[in-house]
This record gives C-alpha cells, sequence and structure tokens, in this order.
C-alpha cells in the first residue's frame, strides 16, 4: 500500500577523471554514432557564444536564455558539452539556468569534467553558488568516474622539437627553422588586434602567429582572445616564459586557457620557456587544471597530432 517513488529520469552523463583517461574520446564516439541531431562545443566557446548573446539581448537579457536553451533543444537532441567547469559565480548560475531547461526538455546532456561535481567551483568562499547546479547534475546525470591508472596522451613519444629552452638566441634560431621544415612563414613585426584591443607580436603571418609571453598572458587577456587567435592562425608561438610568469596565478591560468583553445581545435603550439615547460609547471601552483595542461602538452607534441585536421568552432546555436 506504500505508494511508490519513481525516480526522476537520467537524461545524461557526467564523465570526469584525470587528464587522458578518455572522457573526450568516449564522449566523441557517442557523438559520432548518434542519429538523431547532436550538438559538440567545448566550454571556453560556448561560454563565449552564451555572453555574445547575453550583450546583444540588451533589454532583454532575463528572457534570453532560457529562450536559447529552448533553440538549442529544438536543433539538438544531445549536447556534449567538454571540459565542464566552474570557476565564476556568473557561470554558476547561467549553466545551472541553461542546463535545467535542456534537461526538461529532454535532451541527452554529455559533460566532461576533471572535477568531481561536489568539487566544482573549488574555492570555498564561491562554493555555495554551485551547489544547484550541483544538485541538478547529481539528480538528472549518471555520474561516471575513470578513475584508471594511465593517462593516454603519453602513449606517444613526441615528434620534433616543439618546445625549446632556455629563452636565447640560439633558441630562437632554433624555432624559425622549425617552422621552416613545417612549411609556416614568419613574417615581421606587427600590431595586431584580438577582441578589438591592440597587442604587439614578434611576428605574424596568414598561418603563424609569434607573442612574448607577458603579452599575450599576462596582459588584460581572457580566453575569448585564445578562441579568437585559434581561428585566426594554424601556428601559435610563444617565448619569453619565465617561471616567475608561471608562478603568477594570472599568468598560469590563461596560459592554461591558452593551451586547452589550441588543443580542442588541433592547432599546432611551440614555445620557448626559461627552463623545460614540463618542469616549471610543475614548480607552479599544481592543481587539475595544471595536470591537465601537462597531459595536452605532451599529445600536442605526437605525430598523430600534427597530422590531425583542426576543427572547425560550429556557433552555439543557429
Amino acid at each position: 500500500g506504500w505508494p511508490l517513488r519513481r525516480p526522476p529520469p537520467q537524461t545524461g552523463a557526467y564523465l570526469w577523471g584525470e587528464p587522458g583517461r578518455g572522457k573526450t574520446m568516449l564522449m566523441d564516439g557517442l557523438f559520432s554514432l548518434s542519429d538523431a541531431p547532436a550538438q559538440r562545443i567545448h566550454y571556453h566557446q560556448f561560454l563565449r557564444d552564451l555572453h555574445r548573446g547575453l550583450a546583444q539581448a540588451g533589454g532583454e537579457q532575463a528572457n534570453y536564455l532560457p529562450a536559447l536553451a529552448r533553440r538549442v533543444a529544438a536543433q539538438s537532441r544531445l549536447f556534449c558539452l567538454d571540459e565542464f567547469h566552474l570557476h565564476d559565480i556568473a557561470d554558476a548560475i547561467l549553466m545551472e539556468r541553461f542546463l535545467t531547461v535542456l534537461l526538461e526538455e529532454r535532451v541527452l546532456v554529455i559533460l566532461t569534467s576533471n572535477y568531481a561535481p561536489e568539487q566544482l567551483l573549488p574555492d570555498p568562499q564561491l562554493h555555495r553558488y554551485a551547489l544547484r547546479v550541483i544538485a541538478l547534475i547529481q539528480r538528472h546525470m549518471q555520474v561516471l568516474h575513470l578513475d584508471g591508472d594511465r593517462d593516454y596522451r603519453y602513449r606517444e613519444a613526441a615528434a620534433g622539437e616543439h618546445y625549446l629552452h632556455p629563452c636565447d638566441a640560439d633558441a630562437e634560431q632554433r624555432l624559425r627553422r622549425l617552422l621552416q621544415e613545417q612549411g609556416r612563414s614568419v613574417g615581421p613585426a606587427a600590431a595586431v588586434s584580438l577582441s578589438g584591443r591592440p597587442l604587439s607580436a614578434r611576428a605574424q603571418s596568414p598561418d603563424c602567429v609569434w607573442f612574448d609571453f607577458e603579452t599575450i598572458c599576462l596582459g588584460p587577456r581572457s580566453h575569448l582572445d585564445y578562441l579568437e587567435m585559434s581561428e585566426r592562425w594554424h601556428t601559435v608561438v610563444v617565448s619569453d616564459i619565465a617561471q616567475a610568469q608561471l608562478n603568477k596565478a594570472d599568468g598560469l591560468r590563461r596560459f592554461i586557457w591558452l593551451v586547452d583553445v589550441l588543443y580542442d581545435r588541433r592547432q599546432r603550439l611551440l614555445l620557448i620557456s626559461e627552463h623545460p615547460i614540463e618542469t616549471m609547471l610543475r614548480e607552479a601552483t599544481l592543481s587539475a587544471d595544471t595536470h591537465r595542461t601537462l597531459s595536452r602538452l605532451a599529445e600536442m607534441q605526437s605525430a598523430s597530432f600534427a597530422a590531425a585536421a583542426a576543427i572547425e568552432m560550429s556557433p552555439l546555436c543557429q
């Protein structure tokens, strides 16, 4: 005679774990096999498209987010969001509202992350702002922990030099020869614009751009700049990377964003640093994000990564 309590329907999956355990591979496999309309997008691009839409909505911002989510639901029955994380209060609130609509519309949502749901927005002073989106994930998604011992991004040895050290004239000459061997031209120093703001490039050409670390990672830059870079140039060079700069929270965070964006689009990254970049990152503040960057930098040196075609970005909603 007791009433049966039916659990809420699970309409998605949350794949989390250490870097290189196969989260994105599994998500991409499901995406490629889907017969239903599907969309795959990286978290940085998702936030860019979302904030651009909000800015353009003007006085209609309150209605914009649910309307956008319903348009996405109408176009996609499978929605894959790669490298999900929360480090910002506003993004936590926006994500909770957006995912609520998708799940109500019974869209199959797949999220990948280096963080367990309860570890999202890990700053103890801000964590309470993530509790609603955490509850949403735990209630409606199957949480799967990929906890294998092996990071598969290290399975291939490096195919040639990509990350040079120390920062001197010899390293710069070696890098220029490397670019020539790859068929990349290097033009003269020039002023370029990213997100509508000017900055100086050490060199640039139609397919390659070269910045000093201070210019591209210590100034007023964001993941929006790196997304634009990945759309304009096939190869990015960052030089003069010093340990003291990576030890700065802002510099390290922006460098992580840069690697994330270029890795996701399968673009090339060449570095000149004070010491081996792997050693420098391990001496900086270690976190889930830093471990992911080390893992991705390892794969970005492989022959298979070099042979991969660049991935085009599709907008969040047509």
